[in-house]
């Protein structure tokens, strides 16, 4: 299951945003859940922000000195969970559904060349 990791409001910061200062891991390096994953910076703080889950780090979104805003996304970590996120379902769900039209679009094509056969037949005799 992917779990998205965002910006969480600071208690004593008067600001919507932060500055990435660096992060503690890289990406596909194993975390637990609570530990550092990123240092932020504010005109008035300096925090951290944890992994909400243990998992893998998969992706980081936001960069070594990018601005991010409350509620940004920064990271994706990868949890070992077996529930797929909703996304993920309906990508599955749209892979299936097409796969099943192009089987579909194959039977009839064959029964195109069957009938095609048939009258090639009728006309031999």
């Amino acid at each position: 299951m992917r779990v998205e990791v965002e910006l969480p409001e600071v208690e004593g910061n008067n600001g919507d945003e932060a500055t990435v200062s660096f992060w503690y891991v890289e990406e596909d390096e194993e975390v637990e859940e609570g530990e550092d994953l990123v240092e932020m910076i504010t005109e008035k703080t300096t925090f951290n922000v944890t992994a909400p889950v243990s998992g893998r780090l998969l992706e980081i979104l936001a960069q070594e000195g990018d601005v991010v805003k409350i509620g940004d996304i920064m990271a994706i970590l990868e949890t070992e969970g077996e529930e797929d996120s909703e996304e993920e379902e309906e990508v599955e769900e749209e892979e299936e559904e097409e796969e099943e039209e192009e089987e579909e679009e194959d039977d009839d094509d064959d029964e195109d060349e069957d009938e095609d056969d048939e009258e090639e037949d009728d006309e031999d005799d």
